[in-house]
């Protein structure tokens, strides 16, 4: 089946490095491990001190945890631990130095226990992705063995896909090649759990990580620090600046804001992926997700309007307290 949709693969590490190029250097930080986290008083608002698994400690005015789905700071919050989807996935990054030539399409191939596809990154690379129930990859915990990975894919897990699918990973960067179990968070989390305290929140898979079968969790990331911007940037043009004392009421709106939005589009993710031949399942697949939502509700998924960033002026974006004034708000980042 084709659908017509605009098309841009983007290689993660590249979407990250053209982001953080936009920030000063001290205001995030990449693949940091948090140990432990605690809460100062100060004033009449109160600081982040995390204690890092290599020994610093790193003081903040507000945290917004990055560190994907087996998140410290989602833990400190209360959010329950991802659960297992009964599935696992392979991925990677195939590089044909000569052009792949193949059309800037996304091509996905479905079969009664498997999902695979691969989609153009640019002219040379493609990312290609396979996710298979454990009871077709039962005894396959391959982590770390990259070789392994590649010809299990090709030699049994791809065996009933089309050779192109097979040629694409035999043409695998083996650094890229990785295979890991596919976890989620309930929806509800989302709803009946703090998705922020204080001056501390999460983003990104640290908030909702969720079935990939929609493509659409780096997006919801993205969108996320959409809202935050629109919330920072607007407490900044009503009180000319940043006051310590506002941070927790920011980030407590832009939680309020991502809570149903994430929580919508983790139920759909999770229509999407079920599979099965038993009454209760072909009800929940064909009938809610398929007639009802694929076509509203889901579509809603792709459409979506976070709305657009408030524009302010460099000399606008101090944080103050009582007695310091600070250039910036220090955000703790770990990659997703």
């Amino acid at each position: 089946t084709e659908v017509s949709q605009e098309l841009r693969g983007v290689h993660r590490h590249v979407l990250l490095e053209s982001l953080a190029e936009e920030l000063p250097k001290d205001a995030f930080r990449f693949s940091c491990r948090i140990s432990s986290i605690v809460t100062q008083p100060q004033g009449s608002s109160s600081i982040v001190v995390l204690h890092m698994e290599d020994g610093t400690k790193i003081k903040t005015k507000a945290l917004i945890g990055c560190d994907g789905v087996h998140s410290v700071v989602a833990r400190w919050l209360g959010l329950s631990a991802p659960v297992s989807s009964g599935r696992w996935a392979a991925r990677g990054l195939a590089t044909f130095p000569e052009g792949h030539k193949f059309n800037y399409e996304f091509q996905q191939f479905i079969t009664a226990d498997k999902r695979a596809g691969f989609v153009p990154l640019n002219d040379k690379e493609l990312y290609w992705f396979l996710f298979c129930k454990s009871t077709s990859c039962e005894g396959k915990d391959m982590r770390g063995n990259t070789e392994l990975i590649q010809r299990e894919v090709i030699e049994s897990l791809a065996g009933d896909l089309p050779q192109v699918f097979s040629i694409i990973v035999q043409h695998s960067d083996l650094s890229t090649v990785s295979w890991a179990p596919v976890v989620f968070r309930f929806p509800w989390d989302m709803v009946f759990r703090n998705v922020s305290q204080g001056n501390i929140t999460v983003a990104g898979d640290a908030m909702h990580p969720m079935i990939p079968y929609l493509g659409q969790n780096e997006c919801l990331a993205l969108e996320d620090a959409i809202v935050l911007g629109q919330q920072f940037g607007d407490l900044i043009i009503r009180s000319k600046g940043v006051l310590a004392t506002e941070v927790a009421g920011a980030l407590r709106r832009y939680a309020q804001q991502r809570r149903w939005r994430a929580a919508g589009v983790m139920t759909c993710s999770y229509l999407s992926s079920i599979e099965g031949s038993g009454w209760l399942r072909k009800f929940l697949r064909d009938m809610v997700f398929n007639r009802l939502l694929y076509g509203g509700t889901c579509n809603n998924v792709i459409h979506f309007d976070c709305g657009k960033l408030p524009c302010i002026s460099s000399n606008m974006t101090e944080l103050e307290n009582e007695t310091n004034t600070y250039h910036q708000v220090p955000i703790s980042i770990e990659e997703m």
